[in-house]
């Protein structure tokens, strides 16, 4: 790693003024969700920031399995309205005024041992759990909630936000366009009137059409010192969001950083030993659907010149990173030495938590990592993502400085690692 030319980056980095105006542009297009007009836009602004590096940019296409939402309802037995979310793309009800009348039965937390007690309960109820902070060891994923109870034979699924004053979350069911059963989410004190009746029991509806959806991801592309080497090391953020708000933790944050990485880097290439992919990939907010079908398409040859994925995805409201390092023990040394040297330490997450888009990466034995903050720290400002508060307030401008300069240390430690240091990255934890 040169130090010179480090210090060079990361100096541009603290200097940037851009950053914070991206952050704020981009959380001025809304909440981005998947196939609407708010993402169209925001791609196109982000396109032409990556454009201004002098990169080549263009807009990789690939289809997913897209949902429009239609009606939603929740009430208790009396009528009496209750909060509701669709999850992205649920299952519909029949489509009859009312909808669907069902017996709930609660499962708290909605772990295996929960499901596994009232299993002969489940069948032909809605099953009722709780949503969970998601940078936690041990934290359970809504979706395989929702796959259990599914699996079960529930005929409807409710997630309630446990935050008071909370709104309900947003979140894919994983549903994919296949078979599935209604799923929603509610609030606090929507769950508490539920559990409070002699019976629980609810009016539940939701409505929604299925079509398919074509996930343009922007992408740069900017070659190193040989223009020719093919092996490259990919950048990544996911630019849609959700409905409720403006998706600015997640991920407005790790967007406007990676743009601000790209800008500072491009006239620092022609000393870089690897070539540098950035995608700002869609559709992750859909059970991380675009960047699995993108590199899902790629020849085997083109995905054996990926060399690490450095993934920032909610890089804001808190002032402590994270790196979730997927199961590459080789990747814990590179980022804790790294991030020391700059004083800026972060720690590491080994098992791999399939969260954000790195872990599609993983999943073909490519070496990826992601920033993440607020990892173990419960009542960080993170707890409002997929939710109503989902807002820029929640984030600092010296957050995503930060973050802008721990990435850039290890983007350009990568960028100039050795053929040694590359295959080490790919080492598993011993079993």
């Amino acid at each position: 790693m040169d130090d010179r030319l480090l210090a060079t980056l990361l100096g541009t980095l603290a200097a940037d003024r851009g950053l914070w105006d991206d952050f704020n542009a981009l959380c001025d297009h809304g909440g981005r969700l998947a196939g609407s007009a708010s993402e169209a836009a925001a791609r196109d602004w982000a396109l032409s920031r990556l454009a201004a590096t002098g990169g080549r940019c263009w807009l990789e296409h690939v289809p997913y399995a897209a949902w429009r939402a239609g009606a939603c309802a929740l009430a208790l037995a009396d009528g009496t309205p209750l909060a509701c979310q669709p999850l992205l793309g649920s299952a519909a009800t029949p489509t009859t005024e009312a909808g669907l009348l069902l017996e709930v039965i609660d499962l708290g937390r909605g772990d295996p041992e929960a499901f596994a007690l009232h299993a002969a309960e489940i069948p032909g109820k809605a099953v009722l759990v709780r949503h969970e902070y998601p940078f936690m060891a041990g934290h359970l994923h809504r979706r395989r909630k929702y796959d259990a109870a599914r699996a079960a034979g529930a005929a409807a699924f409710i997630i309630a936000s446990t935050e008071p004053g909370g709104s309900p979350t947003s979140g894919s069911s994983g549903r994919a366009g296949g078979s599935g059963i209604p799923a929603l989410a509610t609030d606090l004190p929507s769950a508490a009137r539920i559990i409070a009746q002699d019976t629980p029991r609810v009016w539940l509806s939701v409505q929604g059409e299925d079509y398919p959806g074509d996930a343009a991801t922007p992408m740069l592309d900017l070659p190193g010192a040989d223009p020719d080497a093919p092996g490259r090391i990919v950048l990544s953020a996911h630019l849609d969001g959700h409905p409720l708000a403006e998706s600015a933790m997640d991920n407005g944050s790790g967007v406007a950083v990676t743009i601000a990485l790209a800008r500072a880097v491009a006239p620092l290439m022609a000393h870089a030993r690897h070539g540098l992919r950035v995608a700002l990939f869609t559709a992750e907010e859909w059970a991380l659907s675009g960047s699995r079908e993108w590199l899902a398409r790629m020849a085997p040859a083109q995905r054996g010149h990926l060399l690490l994925n450095l993934n920032l995805d909610t890089v804001g409201a808190d002032a402590r990173l994270t790196a979730l390092t997927s199961g590459f023990a080789g990747l814990e040394p590179f980022v804790t030495q790294t991030t020391r040297a700059i004083g800026l330490p972060v720690a590491c997450h080994r098992p791999l938590m399939a969260n954000s888009d790195h872990a599609n990466f993983a999943a073909h034995g490519i070496p990826a990592l992601r920033l993440v903050a607020g990892f173990d720290r419960p009542r960080s400002g993170v707890r409002h993502i997929l939710t109503a508060q989902d807002t820029r307030d929640q984030v600092a401008p010296a957050e995503l400085k930060s973050a802008a300069l721990v990435a850039g240390a290890l983007l350009w430690r990568a960028l100039g690692a050795g053929e040694a240091e590359v295959a080490g990255w790919g080492r598993r934890a011993q079993a």
